[in-house]
């Protein structure tokens, strides 16, 4: 009888989504689900786990809306809050893996499924050899440009070179626009550094902002803005916004910028055609360099859960081709399945296809536990670079003091 019982017990662990609803006469398994997800993006979600939970009857998903912050979800976990998946940012992953707060499910994932995602999203799970998550969407900045604006001033084509940027965005400046707008937020910062040569941290925990390379990246930034090819302001107050409303009303004619803006940008004056609004990648630098930083979400089993195999069964079904063809196609998303790609209305699709290019050339941030914090000292420090209240070597030098720190380089 218990050679019989583990027989069951094994096949029924190999067994796909769709049998997980065997025993339906038994108490449904209830999964905690913290859901950082909003508006359109919610309903879509919640549509596709109602979806889940008719094909899988003996599984209940109950949705807990949580603020998108990787505190969140420390404090849950760590408060032994029953929590069984989550979404996470991927720069996130090696931080609460190495936390021990994350499954692994190198051992649950098909080789099909491994294929089939994009290498760069899955990589970003990965952590000391193991796999911690799914990908939902990537997300990678590129050059948005106004077709428009560019072909009334005699520009046939985007810039390739940031050389061209610069020259193109004092060109197309007059009294009530400008060229481009350059973030205060470092995460924008990171495609002019790597265009240019320079790096920020390394997977084996070396510190490169400083570097001759990053400084001229810093340097370029500034001088866009002395130069007359930026934006005009005196600070950067309410920087995000103010960079959204002047590319969609046409008092800018380039920002860098990613897939999560182009609904919002839709909606703009300037793209309610949307075949007026350009994707291209980012120019390269000097030596022929580019990059953009490789990001996205994934979905995430709790360590602690009771309950692994049925939330990476969910896990599964939300990161499905199926459902991702779905976000893509409502929120102009980026799937993480190559097999998303080949659908024919997303092949036809200028936006989806324009920054698929710029994927290639992603790169993805450090993958090391304090990655996600490289932020916190870059953004101040950027803030005076670019108002002009320390040189771009200054900056660059209390950045990676601060980051040697962090590090814990210098014990």
């Amino acid at each position: 009888m218990r050679k019989l019982s583990f027989l069951l017990a094994a096949l029924l662990l190999l067994s796909a989504c769709s049998n997980l609803s065997a025993g339906s006469g038994s108490a449904p398994v209830e999964l905690t689900f913290y859901s950082s997800y909003d508006g359109k993006e919610a309903e879509l979600v919640q549509s596709r786990i109602k979806m889940f939970e008719s094909e899988n009857p003996n599984i209940k998903v109950n949705v807990k809306a949580v603020s998108f912050s990787s505190d969140s979800f420390k404090t849950a976990l760590l408060g032994d809050q029953p929590v069984d998946l989550f979404r996470s940012d991927n720069s996130w992953v090696p931080e609460l893996a190495s936390l021990g707060l994350l499954y692994p499910i190198e051992n649950m994932i098909s080789a099909e499924d491994r294929k089939d995602f994009v290498p760069s999203a899955l990589r970003s799970d990965e952590f000391e050899s193991h796999l911690y998550g799914l990908p939902t969407v990537m997300e990678s900045l590129a050059l948005l440009y106004n077709k428009k604006l560019l072909q009334e001033n005699g520009f046939a084509q985007p810039p390739k070179t940031m050389e061209e940027l610069k020259t193109m965005s004092k060109a197309l400046k007059t009294a009530n626009r400008y060229g481009i707008y350059v973030s205060d937020n470092s995460f924008y910062a990171l495609p002019y550094i790597w265009a240019f040569g320079g790096g920020t941290m390394t997977d084996d925990r070396q510190v490169e902002i400083a570097q001759p390379a990053s400084v001229e990246a810093l340097k370029f930034m500034r001088n866009l803005i002395v130069d007359g090819a930026a934006q005009p302001y005196p600070d950067f107050s309410d920087s995000y916004n103010v960079m959204m409303s002047d590319f969609k009303e046409g008092r800018s004619a380039f920002m860098i910028n990613g897939p999560w803006a182009v609904s919002d940008l839709l909606a703009g004056a300037q793209f309610k055609d949307a075949s007026n609004l350009g994707i291209a990648v980012i120019p390269t630098g000097p030596k022929g360099d580019t990059g953009s930083p490789a990001g996205g979400h994934s979905l995430v089993i709790s360590k602690y859960s009771k309950h692994p195999k049925e939330s990476y069964a969910l896990i599964r079904y939300l990161t499905s081709t199926e459902s991702q063809l779905l976000h893509t196609k409502e929120l102009k998303s980026l799937p993480s399945r190559n097999s998303a790609y080949q659908d024919e209305q997303l092949m036809s699709d200028p936006i989806v296809q324009g920054f698929k290019v710029q994927l290639d050339a992603a790169k993805p941030r450090p993958l090391i536990p304090e990655g996600a914090q490289m932020f916190t000292d870059f953004t101040p420090n950027l803030v005076q670079i670019l108002t002009g209240q320390q040189s771009a070597e200054a900056g660059a030098k209390k950045i990676e003091a601060a980051w040697r720190t962090l590090l814990g380089l210098d014990k």
